[in-house]
């Protein structure tokens, strides 16, 4: 597996990769850990924007190096080859290049790119993709390309049901993984769904697969980035669903610069001080919240 280091993108980095802060979902209102997925055009599925040839230049890299970022369970060749199909139609309706970035000849495991159509896709975009499977009693994680994981490792997770792959997110079990069980039932073709949510990380890049349970060190605060998911989960013809996620990450500093940084530093911090303690912990900011809610309304005081 290549060294992360020379994979992800250095914080003073971010930025220039463009669109900082294209998206907020801490300070809608919405109360953190919701579940909040809302209806989404077919027009507006996949989201394209300067970063575009940046992350697929840090997805290429992992892709070629690091065999846990792919993993295919058989008998889903048809659900990817619809994705593969899907993608490369929308792009080509957005008028943009397909592969923008050169694409790694093979993956890690020495599979040619080309025949893997799941791979293939996700070098197309700069999100991760997954398919999801429904068994006798649940949804399974079937297929993945996850490049840049959210403190997670995708062979882990890979063949689960979704009670264990989200075991340890607060409040998961009961009307939470009901309701996702229900959403996930009743989506239609052609009517995909949305949701965003966010995040803290202390240094870094895209691909944070380190546990972010581990407490950082409270002078680690000055390397704070917001790492925003945008997710879609959409229903394929063949009966699966293709959940996306693309990750976005900003350094706080961004907030200074930002037409509206008062409003949405405050908001992020007013959020972090209302997570109770299995939130805190969960986002691994436990050791934190306080130096960390104290600096962001600094970066916006004057």
């Amino acid at each position: 597996m290549a060294n992360a280091s020379d994979l992800t993108s250095h914080p003073a980095d971010m930025e220039e990769r463009g669109a900082p802060l294209r998206h907020t979902p801490w300070a809608d209102g919405k109360r953190p850990f919701s579940i909040a997925m809302s209806p989404i055009a077919l027009e507006d599925w996949l989201e394209l924007d300067p970063r575009r040839e940046a992350d697929l230049t840090e997805k290429a890299a992992i892709l070629a190096t690091d065999p846990a970022a792919v993993c295919i369970m058989p008998g889903t060749d048809e659900a990817a080859a619809e994705v593969h199909g899907l993608i490369g139609g929308d792009l080509t309706r957005q008028g943009v290049p397909l592969f923008p970035v050169a694409p790694p000849a093979a993956l890690a495991d020495g599979t040619p790119l080309a025949a893997s159509p799941l791979a293939a896709a996700a070098m197309m975009v700069p999100d991760d993709l997954v398919i999801m499977r429904r068994g006798a009693d649940a949804w399974h994680l079937a297929a993945g390309v996850v490049a840049f994981p959210s403190a997670w490792l995708l062979p882990e997770k890979f063949g689960q049901p979704m009670d264990a792959i989200h075991r340890s997110v607060p409040g998961w079990e009961g009307p939470m993984a009901r309701r996702v069980a229900r959403i996930f039932d009743n989506l239609v073709v052609d009517q995909p769904v949305w949701r965003l949510n966010w995040s803290v990380q202390f240094g870094g890049g895209l691909a944070i697969p380190a546990d972010k349970h581990v407490r950082p060190p409270a002078e680690r605060v000055a390397d704070t980035l917001v790492r925003v998911e945008r997710q879609t989960l959409r229903r394929l013809r063949t009966g699966d669903l293709l959940f996306t996620i693309k990750v976005m990450v900003d350094p706080v500093e961004a907030f200074a610069r930002h037409p509206d940084g008062r409003h949405l530093a405050w908001s992020l911090a007013d959020q972090i001080d209302r997570l109770d303690p299995a939130q805190l912990a969960y986002k691994g900011l436990s050791a934190v919240r306080d130096t960390l809610s104290a600096r962001l309304r600094a970066l916006v005081a004057s």
